[in-house]
C-alpha cells in the first residue's frame, strides 16, 4: 500500500504535537548523553502512527549530524534549541522519539550536509521509497554479472546521479568510500546516509548545476551511473560520458544499459596532452 506523502503539513503538525507531549527524561543516560523520550503506549495520547509519522518528519526535514562515530538524522526545531531522532532500523518500525538540546555536541561534527534548497517531487516519498521498489531476488548478481565487463583491476570510484536512496550501495555495487551521489532531494539523501553512513560524498545539488560550474572533471570516476528519469541537454550528456574513464550506466528501474567509454577515454587523455593518435 503507498504511503501519503509526507509535506510541510506534516512538519507544522509534529512541531505542535511535540510541544504538547510530556518527555520522559532518560536516566540512564544522564551522565554521558542526557536527553528525553516519548514512546507509544507509555506516553498519554502518543500512538504507533503518530511515532511513524514522526519518524518520516524527523527524515525527510531533517539533515545527518554526528553522535561520535555514528551519523544519525536529526530534525531541529524552528528556534534552534532543539533536535528530535530516531533509532529504529525500519521507519515503520518506530516507536520513540527522542529529544535532546543542541548545546551539546558528541564527537567530530564532520556529517555531511544534505541540504539542496530545492524542493523536489521526491521530498515528500523518500521515506517510503524503498518499501515501495523492493529489489527484486537475484538482481544483486545479474547487475554484479552485467557491470563484470567493466570491471579494472581495483575497485571502482562511482558518481551515482540522481542517486536517490542509494540503490547502487544497496545492490553492493560499489564500497562506500569508493561513491559519490548527486541528487537535489534532502530527503532523499537523508534516507541513503541513513543506510549507508559511510559513503564518501553527496552532493545536493542539480547535476546541470554542477555540470555548468565544473564541479567534476573528465575522467575523475571509472563508472558513472545516471538515473533515466534525470534531464539532460545533449551537451550535458557528453559532459556526463567525459567525467567517466570506464564506464557510463544509465538506470531505468531494471533495466541498465553500460556504455563501455575506456577508449573514448583515453583518446581523449591523448588529445588534451598533444599525443593523438596518427
Amino acid at each position: 500500500m503507498t504511503q501519503d506523502r509526507i509535506t510541510r503539513a506534516d512538519l507544522d503538525w509534529w512541531l505542535v504535537r511535540a510541544n504538547e507531549l510530556e518527555w520522559i527524561f532518560a536516566k540512564t543516560y544522564a551522565a554521558t548523553a542526557p536527553h528525553h523520550y516519548v514512546v507509544e503506549n507509555r506516553t498519554a495520547g502518543v500512538t504507533h502512527e503518530d511515532m511513524v509519522r514522526a519518524a518520516r518528519v524527523i527524515y525527510t526535514f531533517g539533515q545527518p549530524g554526528k553522535y561520535y562515530s555514528v551519523t544519525k538524522i536529526y530534525l531541529v526545531s524552528p528556534d534552534g534549541r532543539c533536535r528530535w531522532w530516531t533509532e529504529d532500523r525500519h521507519i515503520t518500525d518506530t516507536t520513540l522519539v527522542n529529544r535532546a538540546t543542541t548545546e551539546l555536541f558528541y564527537g567530530v561534527q564532520n556529517a555531511q550536509s544534505t541540504i539542496s534548497g530545492i524542493e523536489t517531487p521526491f521530498d515528500g516519498i523518500a521515506t517510503s521509497w524503498d518499501a515501495e521498489h523492493l529489489i527484486p531476488d537475484g538482481e544483486p548478481e545479474r547487475v554484479k554479472q552485467l557491470l563484470a565487463g567493466v570491471r579494472g583491476t581495483y575497485p571502482p570510484h562511482v558518481l551515482d546521479i540522481g542517486c536517490g536512496t542509494g540503490r547502487v550501495l544497496d545492490l553492493g555495487l560499489v564500497a562506500p568510500d569508493r561513491y559519490a551521489g548527486v541528487d537535489s532531494s534532502q530527503a532523499m539523501l537523508n534516507l541513503l546516509l541513513r543506510k549507508h553512513p559511510r559513503a564518501a560524498a553527496v552532493y545536493p545539488v542539480d547535476i546541470r548545476s554542477a555540470l555548468r560550474t565544473g564541479e567534476f572533471t573528465p575522467g575523475q570516476f571509472d563508472w558513472v551511473f545516471i538515473d533515466s528519469s534525470v534531464e539532460l541537454s545533449a551537451a550535458e550528456r557528453d559532459q556526463v560520458e567525459q567525467i567517466a574513464r570506464v564506464a557510463v550506466i544509465v538506470v531505468d528501474e531494471t533495466e541498465w544499459t553500460v556504455s563501455d567509454v575506456s577508449n573514448t577515454s583515453v583518446q581523449r587523455i591523448l588529445a588534451e596532452h598533444g599525443h593523438a593518435s596518427t
